[in-house]
């Protein structure tokens, strides 16, 4: 039963009325996304991109890359987006199950209203130019009028949001073959004589920021003030340059790359959790073939993708035709991500571990802020100022610190205070009490 006879929606729920596959689901997620956050946190993006131009770092940033690509690369947030959108289910079911005077609709909107404030706060003040929260809050608001719909309807709107993303990364694959092909046959004809002419210049200007993605240079003067200021800048210098990078990520990269993916993944949590498969009320093989299927496409897809790239030298029209199938590579892992951790809810095995994740994920939104906190202050310069000094394997040190941290105190918080201290402060500011 969603919503226990007697139990207030609007009192938080005890733990035994919790849906123990959600939480431990959203515990792996809210660590396991750190294992990509962390490229960021530690460094520029540059480093991600292009992990080739930082081989003489130490750490065999590329061969770390090559497997945190596989493995992981865009799966944590594929969990993240298919909880939120059974969550949302979830609250709606015990708000509707309330009395007369509760507002399923208001309370919504207003629980959106306050996350796209904690996602403000995580990326103007805790400076994670990254930051999801704000991405959920918006696209969130659209799940409300389709939370009658059955998984059919949900799971065919996540696939008009997939198809929309796939013909945006179609077109700019097409593009950037239209560019180099212009430049290869320019340079045929002997290049550019004297001034270009202006549909000239916009095309090798268009070029070289298709290139300069692919192939980024972290020894240009603009990179390394980028790593100075962050590292080891005064405080106005820290701060400009990181909400400067936050300001471009949520405004022109968040509707352009995040937002249908968000989207399609919380349609389809939504459609898994209407059919019974997230709370494990379905055929006990179905996480199974869930986890068999998921890797089988998706970890041979990802293998070959990241090989092609490599073998490429990131050369970016292989790069941009490499990315024309990666939801199909990325929702495949996570699917497998989903599969084995339901199969081992649903075998019983690693109690110790799930009760752990459990709290973990119960303590969600406070444990991803925290990250950001964490990371702030090993990495910037209102810590230890370590930005741009060590990467690859290297970075999994920090990440097992940070687990091993929030694994510990997570249970121990929660059998205290009962809540995580920004749900805490989260349904306070929902619910007015």
């Amino acid at each position: 039963m969603i919503h226990p006879a007697g139990t207030s929606p609007l009192t938080a729920t005890p733990s035994g009325e919790r849906i123990a596959t959600l939480d431990v689901t959203r515990g792996c997620a809210v660590l396991g996304i750190l294992l990509m956050n962390i490229w960021a946190f530690a460094g520029p993006q540059a480093i991600y991109d292009f992990p080739l131009v930082a081989q003489d770092w130490g750490g065999r940033p590329l061969e770390t890359w090559w497997v945190m690509r596989v493995l992981f690369e865009g799966s944590q947030r594929g969990l993240f987006s298919i909880l939120f959108g059974a969550g949302m289910l979830l609250m709606v079911a015990r708000l509707e199950a309330a009395t007369p005077a509760v507002r399923p609709a208001a309370i919504y909107y207003r629980r959106l209203l306050w996350l796209l404030a904690f996602g403000l706060f995580d990326a103007f003040v805790l400076l994670w130019p990254a930051d999801i929260l704000i991405t959920y809050a918006l696209m969130g608001a659209l799940l409300y009028p389709l939370r009658r719909l059955d998984a059919r309807w949900l799971l065919l709107l996540a696939l008009l949001a997939f198809g929309l993303q796939l013909a945006n990364r179609t077109g700019d694959a097409r593009e950037v073959a239209a560019l180099a092909t212009f430049k290869t046959e320019l340079a045929a004809a002997g290049g550019v004589v004297g001034e270009p002419d202006k549909e000239t210049a916009a095309k090798l200007a268009r070029w070289a920021r298709f290139e300069n993605r692919a192939r980024p240079d972290i020894t240009t003067p603009e990179v390394q003030e980028s790593i100075r200021a962050i590292g080891s800048g005064t405080l106005a210098e820290f701060y400009r340059e990181r909400a400067t990078s936050s300001v471009v990520l949520q405004v022109f990269v968040g509707p352009r790359v995040w937002w249908l993916d968000a989207l399609g993944g919380m349609l389809i949590g939504m459609a898994l959790f209407r059919m019974g498969v997230l709370t494990l009320r379905v055929a006990p093989a179905v996480p199974r073939v869930m986890m068999v299927a998921g890797y089988g496409i998706g970890l041979p897809l990802a293998s070959w993708e990241t090989y092609a790239l490599v073998a490429s030298g990131f050369d970016p029209v292989r790069k941009m035709e490499l990315m024309i199938h990666y939801d199909l590579r990325r929702l495949a892992v996570t699917f497998g991500h989903l599969g084995l951790i339901l199969t081992i809810c649903q075998a019983g095995l690693l109690e110790a571990a799930r009760r752990r994740l459990a709290a973990v994920g119960r303590m969600a939104l406070s444990n991803y802020l925290a990250q950001s906190l964490i990371c702030g202050l090993i990495f910037y310069t209102i810590g230890l100022g370590l930005f741009g000094r060590f990467t690859g394997y290297w970075l999994y040190l920090v990440v097992l610190g940070v687990w091993t941290l929030q694994l510990l105190y997570s249970p121990w918080w929660l059998a205290r205070f009962g809540q995580g201290p920004a749900e805490r402060l989260w349904r306070r500011l929902t619910y007015g009490k």
